[in-house]
């Protein structure tokens, strides 16, 4: 029987290790984790809610191209047909933007119902395995996890990144050392640091918005949703998005219109956005509509969040100057949170080392490499899980039926 080791137990090693072992009866698999126990990261997802995939249009970095093609020949019909082996439940319903969540709405049970579909399956889980070197034995590989050899046919590399700390692993050196190029990894999907002087009374506002990055004077990227004031900056979904492009000395412009009613509160993300404060027109037109009703005193009660009140009558007195500051509030950027903050990485092992059709290294006959330490992350909402599913069945696969 034939021995195939996958090292990584999350969500690309356990769909590595599922699809290898119900594709052939004649293959033995064996999962390596670093950690104590398996799935955290899945666990951690969607907050707590676990965004399997995302039924929207494919929106990814690094190297899109591969990841489009990966998921062309594991399609996600194919991902929710191996749910379905795996007796995991999905809701009926895609969510606001694709988004996709299981039945249950808890990542618990994705993670349950996946160990529990390895133990059908016969699949060796061990945990406190951390492998530090995959090397040619006479029959095959041999990976080391300190003192010990785990004997193997075929070796699938699950490892994931250093993204999200103590939740992340980094073994980029596994592939390193048997001669791939590493792409140095940077925190995406982050919190961005900025300059909150005066500003600390907005901790903890939790409010809608239009967010614009720029540099130079010049529109980088725009996004819309939810976002969380803190000290040090700006956070949620929306915020995270630009974590990737950000850099210090950016400038990020704050449009409040989705919290006046006067844009729909949606999550979406422009690679091509036009200037910021194009919002100012509406606001002022509401703004003196109040004035009117309310007088200048009181326009702004039961319009706006108390703490912004505040700060939006300090800095402007007049409706013009306030519709100004409010359809394009400017933060300074001072960088972005580091790898312990991201949810994923940007960077990893070059793709153009790896066939897309079977995850196979170009290098090395029976090394295969599948989920987040491929140069592939992709936007919040579901993707980089997607391409962990879809990259994982793609390599477990070819890997038990490969000769």
């Amino acid at each position: 029987m034939r021995e195939i080791v996958v090292i990584g137990g999350g969500a690309a090693g356990y769909a590595a290790a599922c699809a290898a072992a119900e594709s052939t009866g004649d293959v033995h698999v064996t999962v390596l984790e670093g950690a104590p126990r398996t799935g955290r990261k899945i666990l951690a997802s969607g907050n707590g809610r676990c965004n399997l995939l995302n039924d929207g249009k494919n929106v990814y970095f690094g190297d899109a191209a591969f990841a489009d093609r990966v998921l062309e020949n594991c399609t996600r019909e194919d991902v929710r047909a191996f749910f379905d082996r795996a007796g995991l439940r999905m809701a009926q319903e895609s969510e606001e933007d694709g988004r996709v969540y299981p039945a249950t709405g808890q990542a618990s049970s994705v993670l349950d119902a996946f160990r529990s579909y390895a133990a059908r399956l016969h699949i060796q889980v061990l945990c406190d395995k951390k492998a530090t070197e995959i090397a040619y034995g006479k029959r095959g590989f041999l990976v080391r996890c300190g003192e010990e050899r785990f004997r193997a046919d075929k070796v699938i590399v699950c490892c994931g990144s250093p993204a999200g700390g103590k939740l992340g692993m980094d073994s980029y050196h596994l592939l390193s050392d048997l001669g791939h190029s590493i792409i140095p990894p940077v925190p995406a999907l982050t919190p961005l640091l900025c300059d909150m002087t005066g500003l600390h009374a907005l901790k903890g506002l939790r409010t809608p918005v239009i967010l614009t990055l720029c540099r130079n004077g010049k529109p980088l990227e725009r996004t819309e949703g939810e976002c969380l004031f803190s000290e040090q900056g700006v956070s949620g979904v929306c915020a995270m998005q630009l974590g990737r492009a950000a850099r210090k000395g950016d400038r990020l412009h704050v449009d409040f219109a989705p919290l006046l009613a006067l844009e729909k509160r949606r999550h979406s993300h422009d690679f091509a956005p036009p200037l910021p404060g194009g919002s100012e027109e509406k606001i002022l037109a509401l703004l003196s509509a109040r004035e009117k009703q309310l007088g200048r005193d009181e326009m702004l009660t039961g319009l706006l969040p108390r703490v912004l009140q505040d700060i939006v009558r300090k800095r402007a007195r007049d409706p013009r100057a306030q519709a100004a500051l409010l359809s394009d509030f400017v933060l300074r950027v001072e960088g972005v949170r580091g790898m312990d903050q991201a949810q994923v990485a940007h960077g990893g092992a070059d793709t153009r080392e790896f066939d897309s059709e079977t995850l196979e290294s170009r290098f090395h006959e029976g090394v295969y490499a599948a989920g987040e330490v491929l140069n592939v992350d992709g936007e919040c909402g579901g993707f980089n899980l997607l391409f962990a599913w879809a990259s994982g069945i793609t390599a477990g696969r070819h890997a038990a039926l490969s000769r």
